[in-house]
């Protein structure tokens, strides 16, 4: 049995795509196309952006999304999951890839969802923090004891638990 799992936010890097693009008609298509969508040109962030940049929800979320779905198509026939999976942004990734969604609806759908995170983070100065090595019952009673908002957000796997909340709260957790 073959599975493929897409990343979420936090998997982007300074350059991304770039090789891609250069050297495949298809990915050039596929960047093109997500400028037209997106109404902005993603790939010169997405290509000479700096970690800064690429760090904004706005960027990070559509950036990811177009990675993953291109590489996966650049697979061509390689790419014969007998299931797919994606962690938080990258189940649209996933949907795009095996054609249970369209490249534009995809695309535009984390858009949306890029917007409406990057005005909650706007709207209240916040932060995450990954928690690796305690168990989820430690990391729920350490948030507890902190009189600041923090709590725990993703349990991402056994020993690793990321929290948010307010940046002197996620400080002290």
């Amino acid at each position: 049995m073959k599975a493929f799992v897409f990343p979420g936010q936090a998997s982007q890097f300074e350059g991304m795509g770039k090789d891609m693009y250069e050297s495949s008609d298809l990915a050039k298509e596929m960047f093109d196309r997500a400028n037209e969508v997106l109404g902005f040109d993603i790939t010169k962030v997405m290509f000479e952006g700096t970690a800064e940049e690429l760090k904004e929800t706005k960027i990070t979320q559509p950036a990811v999304f177009l990675h993953s779905v291109i590489k996966a198509k650049l697979a061509g026939a390689d790419f014969k999951p007998d299931m797919v999976a994606g962690h938080s942004l990258g189940e649209l990734s996933a949907l795009v890839a095996v054609n249970a969604l369209s490249f534009d609806d995809g695309l535009k759908l984390v858009q949306k969802r890029a917007n409406a995170m990057q005005k909650a983070c706007e709207a209240e100065e916040s932060t995450m923090a990954a928690i690796v090595g305690l168990e989820d019952q430690q990391v729920d009673a350490i948030c507890n004891e902190v009189t600041e908002v923090v709590v725990a957000a993703n349990f991402n796997c056994p020993g690793q638990v990321v929290i948010s909340g307010s940046i002197e709260g996620v400080n002290k957790a």
